[in-house]
């Protein structure tokens, strides 16, 4: 299990050296079968990689386990990896590359790369599923299919829920503020704090928000003095840790909310911090947790178990991405059977999957447990719930405590 950041770096060069990049054809026959690329697009080396790694674990595991239970007949499942090392300038050509190693798709990770490429996908008639959410990726609708919800409305959601069952209104209405890198999800994550406050003033005040780019020294000093006096501060990143760290030195307190970022980086926030410092931590998911009993969760500790048996425990400890992923990819995967099922193995394309896309519902024995999410022709994100966890130094451990909620949508 890595429990430093000595650690943490030293597995980077070993990542750098070790992960295969493959380079199957989108349409070639092999066995017997129609072999048939999906493109990834993700970090694999560089800052973000310690919350995103395991997506790609989980999208390599999801294909190997289809191709071992030849759970879409005719077909064999390949990837073709593109590290963009969480350098938005390197994704238009992790686009091209994959694309020229026959990929019918493409899986990305980050707003950023979602927001970059959508022009293009658009243009190209060619369909990218990726695993955030953001207005400029869903508007106006494309061939971009985001495998989780806005993180705005995933904010407004978590903030309706605190006015209702978190803060006690017999101290005032609390102040809020954000901190966190810039890119085009963490800015919607500000304005949906802003414009839920200005829309709710009897439910929060809205003090300002603090933004560092990315690659960038964060000065934490300033940014601790800005947002001091708020009740609940939105820290979404890979700096998290340094804040909370520098917030808490100079004693003042909050509580800490996000929307799903934090719990990809669990482990690196446990190793620098401590759960004593994290206790009370909010966050909103769009997907369970490993301590949910769920087919999704089950089947993640299975495929953990059978394909990474001696780092599972380090995978569980290090973030609860694995479980998002198999999710997010598990959908990615029903949407490519039932596009096969339609034209067969021998006639996909693009246009199939996109076709079978904007059809697409979730169901069936896997999501038991969940709500039933769906694309249409109009709407272009799949999850419109959310639950919402605490890192809790009693459990040493994310526990959720809430059900699934709606999606505010304002």
């Amino acid at each position: 299990m890595v429990r430093s950041w000595e650690n943490t770096a030293a597995a980077f060069l070993v990542l750098v050296l070790l992960v295969p990049l493959s380079f199957g054809c989108g349409a070639e026959k092999e066995g017997g079968k129609v072999t048939i690329t999906i493109g990834e697009i993700t970090d694999l080396t560089g800052p973000a990689s310690p919350a995103v790694i395991t997506l790609h674990y989980a999208l390599q595991d999801m294909v190997k386990y289809y191709n071992e239970e030849g759970l879409i007949p005719g077909v064999k499942l390949d990837t073709a990896t593109w590290d963009d090392m969480f350098n938005p300038s390197r994704d238009m050509l992790g686009y091209d590359w994959v694309r020229e190693r026959g990929a019918k798709l493409i899986v990305s990770v980050f707003s950023a790369s979602g927001v970059q490429l959508k022009a293009f996908a658009d243009r190209d008639k060619f369909p990218i599923c990726n695993l955030s959410t953001n207005v400029a990726m869903t508007t106006p609708p494309g061939w971009v299919f985001c495998m989780s919800n806005g993180l705005g409305a995933d904010m407004k959601t978590l903030l309706k829920w605190i006015s209702e069952n978190h803060w006690d209104y017999a101290k005032g209405i609390p102040k809020i503020g954000f901190e966190g890198g810039e890119d085009p999800g963490n800015r919607e994550v500000a304005e949906a704090m802003q414009e839920y406050s200005q829309a709710h003033p009897d439910r929060f005040e809205y003090v300002g928000s603090c933004f560092y780019t990315i690659g960038q020294t964060l000065v934490v000093g300033g940014e601790a003095e800005k947002l001091r006096q708020c009740d609940y501060i939105a820290s979404e990143g890979i700096l998290t840790g340094p804040f909370i760290e520098e917030f808490q030195r100079r004693g003042y307190s909050t509580t800490f909310i996000d929307v799903g970022q934090l719990t990809n980086y669990r482990g690196l926030l446990v190793d620098r911090l401590g759960y004593k410092a994290l206790d009370g931590l909010l966050t909103g998911n769009s997907s369970l947790g490993w301590n949910d009993n769920s087919p999704i969760v089950n089947l993640a500790k299975q495929l953990l178990n059978k394909y990474r048996h001696e780092q599972a425990n380090a995978i569980i400890y290090k973030s609860l991405s694995y479980v998002g992923g198999t999710q997010n990819v598990a959908c990615i995967l029903e949407i490519l059977r039932n596009a096969i099922t339609q034209v067969g193995a021998q006639n996909f394309n693009s246009q199939a999957f996109y076709d079978a896309a904007v059809n697409y519902k979730t169901g069936g024995p896997l999501f038991e447990g969940y709500p039933q999410w769906s694309f249409s022709e109009t709407k272009r994100y799949l999850v419109d719930q959310i639950v919402v966890s605490k890192f809790s130094a009693e459990a040493n451990d994310v526990v959720r405590i809430s059900d699934w909620i709606p999606l505010v949508i304002e």
